[in-house]
């Protein structure tokens, strides 16, 4: 409508200005600067039109932008809820704790076969503190026997206020895939420090052989120890022997390290 009338004013005033210009009146310049401030006038219309048109254009960009945001935030919030699904778990040996980031699942005793015994397992568990026991108590008199687990460091240059001690552990769960490392207490890369510690199974003669297990660096005594070195499943450091293993990088001096990490990428 503002259009059309704006055109039928701009015909008249050309008409208007065509016949002032040909009587040669004075007034002929006021029509002409009418003219051509409709003109202008016209011309801003126009471009407003464009600019609400551009504008129009823009929001159905920014729209569809949105959209692809809220995909890809929807898309990494259940990449992380999958993370937090799935994870993995390990057993964080010599604490009663787990680390941080990592979830808490219980806390318990190292127990295994005793030392002198050449049967029963040869794992180390994390056997919980709050046992829970099958009705009508089932028994049986030819059975595995399991002990409870104590550090042997007396001979060591470390840890000996831990010796005859028992031995604490926690399952924890990481947001990823998890191993042990023996031989190094540093992660490798795409890898994240769970703990760190030193290797430990049961002594070289011991009849019993045990499994390698990575123990923490800072271990502590599990609640409840009495120092009473009651033995059981015993736990000692680990050195390497030169010949196979290559010296170096190995030291038959030093004890090995470990280190229990979890996958980041």
């Amino acid at each position: 409508m503002f259009v059309t009338s704006t055109v039928c004013f701009l015909v008249f005033m050309y008409v208007t200005s065509v016949a002032c210009r040909a009587d040669r009146e004075p007034e002929c310049s006021r029509f002409h600067y009418e003219e051509q401030l409709l003109e202008k006038m016209v011309r801003m219309e126009f471009n407003v039109e464009r600019l609400q048109q551009q504008l129009d254009s823009m929001s159905e960009v920014v729209a569809k932008l949105e959209g692809i945001r809220k995909q890809l935030t929807d898309s990494t919030r259940l990449t992380e809820e999958v993370k937090d699904q799935v994870g993995s778990v390990y057993t964080r040996w010599g604490r009663d704790s787990c680390p941080t980031g990592a979830t808490f699942i219980y806390d318990g005793l190292v127990a295994g076969s005793h030392y002198t015994h050449t049967g029963s397992g040869v794992n180390y568990l994390c056997l919980s503190k709050e046992p829970i026991w099958a009705n009508g108590s089932p028994t049986a008199s030819n059975v595995g026997i399991i002990h409870g687990s104590e550090y042997e460091t007396k001979s060591a240059n470390i840890w000996t206020n831990l010796h005859d001690n028992d031995v604490p552990c926690a399952a924890c769960r990481s947001r990823g895939a998890t191993m042990m490392i023996p031989g190094r207490n540093i992660c490798y890369e795409g890898w994240k420090l769970e703990y760190y510690g030193y290797l430990m199974t049961s002594y070289q003669s011991h009849a019993g052989s045990k499994e390698f297990i990575c123990v923490d660096s800072e271990a502590t005594v599990a609640e409840g120890s009495n120092s009473g070195d009651q033995n059981g499943a015993l736990l000692y450091f680990v050195k390497a022997v030169c010949g196979a293993l290559k010296c170096p990088p190995y030291d038959g001096n030093k004890l090995i390290t470990c280190a229990v990490c979890s996958q980041t990428k």
